[in-house]
Parts: structure tokens; C-alpha cells; sequence
């Protein structure tokens, strides 16, 4: 007897809990109403508009909108020897550039950006041999001759300031602003030369030329560069850089050879 009076007083509260509810499935509501010994059902369909829907996945997806982002960076590179005989033999390990400079961005889509940068960079070229017997004797040495066996260094080195521009592709579209992802850029970038020497220093002596008319003051190259930057706000976003120069770097007139075109580095940002 009991257990029924526990049945019973169970089935009257779920009764009572269930009583003037709704239930969606789909775009029909199923609606329950009991009131005393009568049960009411009622089934109504849902009205859902174009514009309900379209509001609906907007909400779910966010529509992108242009932004600009500005960054900083710096790299290291190294000029990549060629033996050919148009260009200077250099030693690989010592001729380097170090790189540093800001980065405007805009991202017009989630895929694609357009971008400037201003840096400056420091070139340092170790050449290997390279002596050039009319160039020494009239300009550095003053008409002394000079053996190959007394050179212990030679250094041409230079001081520039570089304007660049380039597009940017996303190889993995970022999920959210500040996240680029994997990234791919091509560009090209303008140099000038302001300062701009060549040293050469036998086993007591160093030489120091320096004159506008033997090295050019400006320079045109082309740069390709891919990277990966998840991290917003963090300076440790390493990015793989090559860049060719596609000016000569000398005055043909008085150097019969220039410097090696190509260099490859990591940029920081």
C-alpha cells in the first residue's frame, strides 16, 4: 500500500512539472497544458525568415573587417659566395648584414595584406683575394705596389637605409586579429648607401678608401620571405628571408666586379 502512495504522490509531481510546458523539435513546438483532469496538446509550426537565418550565421561566423597592424623587427643574414667571374670572392662566414626596422601592415581579407617597411642595415663583406693591382696603386697606395702575400684583410662595408613594399599571403589564414599564422610575402626593397667604405690591412698597415664614385649609393633588390606568428604581441616570431640585389654594387667603370647578389637570413618580430 505504501509503495502505491509513492507512485502515485511520484506520478502527481512529474504531472505537475510537466504541466504548461513547450517542446522544439525543428520549426514545430509542441506545447503541454494540464489543468485538473483536462490535458491540452497544442502543435504550432515555427516562422523562421530569410533574415532570422542570415542574422543566425552571421553570429556564428564573424565578418572580417580591414585592420592595420604596425611591427618591429630584426634579422641577421649571410651574403651566399659566388665564384663566378662576375662577382668577388668572399668568405662566406664573415660577410653578414644585420637588419633592424619597423613593418606597417593592412589586412584587407582574412587571406591576403599589404605591407611597407623601413629598416636599417649594416653590410659587411670579407672578400677573399681580391685585390685589384690599378685600383690599389692609384687610389689607396698611392702608387705603391702591393703583394697578395701582405694582404691579411679586405672589407667593404656599408651603411643603408632601405624602403620596401610587399604583399602578404596567408598559407594558414589566422583565426583571430594579432594571430597571422603561416605566412608568405614577396616584395621589393630600395636601398641607399649613406655611408660606404672599403678597407684593406697588410700585416702593420691599414688602408681606408672611401669615395662616392666607386660604390654605387643606391640599390634595388627583390625580397621573398616566409614565416609564422601565433603569438600576439611576442618579439620571438622568427621569419626565413632571401634577397637579391639586381643592381650592381660598384661602379663598373672601376671596379670590373661587384658583390655577390644573394643573401639569406631570419627576421624577428
Amino acid at each position: 500500500m505504501k509503495k502505491l502512495i509513492i507512485l502515485f504522490g511520484a506520478f502527481c509531481i512529474s504531472l505537475s512539472a510537466i504541466a504548461q510546458q513547450a517542446f522544439r523539435i525543428g520549426n514545430l513546438e509542441f506545447s503541454v497544458r494540464i489543468q485538473e483532469q483536462d490535458t491540452t496538446l497544442q502543435v504550432s509550426e515555427l516562422d523562421y525568415s530569410a533574415s532570422q537565418v542570415s542574422n543566425n550565421e552571421a553570429q556564428a561566423r564573424p565578418r572580417f573587417r580591414p585592420y592595420h597592424r604596425s611591427t618591429g623587427f630584426a634579422g641577421f643574414g649571410f651574403a651566399v659566395p659566388d665564384n663566378s667571374n662576375d662577382f668577388y670572392t668572399i668568405l662566406g662566414g664573415n660577410s653578414f648584414n644585420i637588419d633592424v626596422g619597423s613593418m606597417q601592415r593592412y589586412h584587407f581579407s582574412r587571406h591576403f595584406a599589404l605591407g611597407t617597411s623601413l629598416q636599417y642595415s649594416f653590410y659587411n663583406y670579407r672578400l677573399r683575394n681580391a685585390a685589384i693591382e690599378p685600383f690599389f696603386n692609384n687610389e689607396i697606395l698611392d702608387g705603391a705596389t702591393i703583394s697578395q702575400d701582405d694582404i691579411r684583410r679586405e672589407l667593404f662595408r656599408s651603411h643603408n637605409l632601405a624602403l620596401g613594399v610587399f604583399a602578404r599571403t596567408y598559407i594558414i589564414p589566422p583565426r583571430r586579429r594579432g594571430n597571422d599564422g603561416l605566412f608568405f610575402d614577396i616584395g621589393a626593397q630600395g636601398d641607399w648607401a649613406f655611408s660606404r667604405f672599403y678597407r684593406l690591412r697588410e700585416e702593420s698597415v691599414k688602408h681606408r678608401y672611401r669615395d662616392n664614385y666607386a660604390f654605387n649609393p643606391f640599390s634595388a633588390s627583390a625580397i621573398a620571405r616566409i614565416g609564422l606568428n601565433t603569438r600576439k604581441g611576442s618579439s620571438n616570431n622568427p621569419a626565413l628571408f632571401v634577397r637579391y640585389r639586381f643592381t650592381d654594387a660598384f661602379n663598373s667603370s672601376v671596379l670590373p666586379m661587384d658583390l655577390p647578389p644573394f643573401t639569406i637570413g631570419i627576421q624577428f618580430f
